[in-house]
């Protein structure tokens, strides 16, 4: 069993989230948490995907939206099974948005999977759950390069998923 980061904390319909080693917050967001959390009423779900709006800047994104001047790498960042869009000539953006991810735990909990400042994206092309519209996505958007790690030696300026 993993070990717990912090200790549990409860959604609105009163089951408790826990947020082991391997939650993926990404950055220093994780006071996010107690905003967050208190909103979200489970409905049993066994996956749970919340975008949460706030009235002002909570932090910035990582994913952001490219032109046809942009400099394009891919690479693959640790623990994926395929290359991510990257953006090298840009910077993170200033977003009111965050996103968390939550799933069924086996003693009536859900356990923190993601939390991430910006808005709901679709799944990476390389994704067993992607369609034509993340292929899309995924045309327009990147990660700005050197917020993620990346796996040495996969880097190309080739993009990997051909046309669709």
């Amino acid at each position: 069993m993993r070990e717990r980061r912090s200790p549990s904390r409860r959604l609105k319909s009163g089951e408790p989230v826990d947020i082991l080693l391997d939650s993926h917050i990404h950055g220093k967001i994780s006071w996010l948490l107690s905003k967050i959390l208190p909103q979200i009423e489970s409905g049993g779900k066994k996956r749970l995907t919340e975008e949460i709006k706030f009235k002002r800047i909570v932090g910035e994104t990582s994913c952001v939206c490219t032109t046809d001047g942009d400099e394009i790498a891919y690479a693959q960042r640790p623990g994926r099974k395929g290359l991510t869009r990257f953006v090298k000539n840009r910077e993170a953006e200033l977003s009111d948005s965050a996103v968390i991810i939550l799933r069924k735990g086996g003693r009536g909990n859900y356990i923190l999977v993601t939390l991430f400042v910006g808005v709901l994206g679709h799944p990476e092309p390389w994704d067993k759950r992607a369609n034509k519209a993340s292929y899309q996505y995924w045309l327009n958007h990147a990660l700005v390069w050197g917020t993620e790690p990346i796996v040495p030696g996969t880097e190309t300026s080739e993009c990997p998923w051909g046309a669709r």
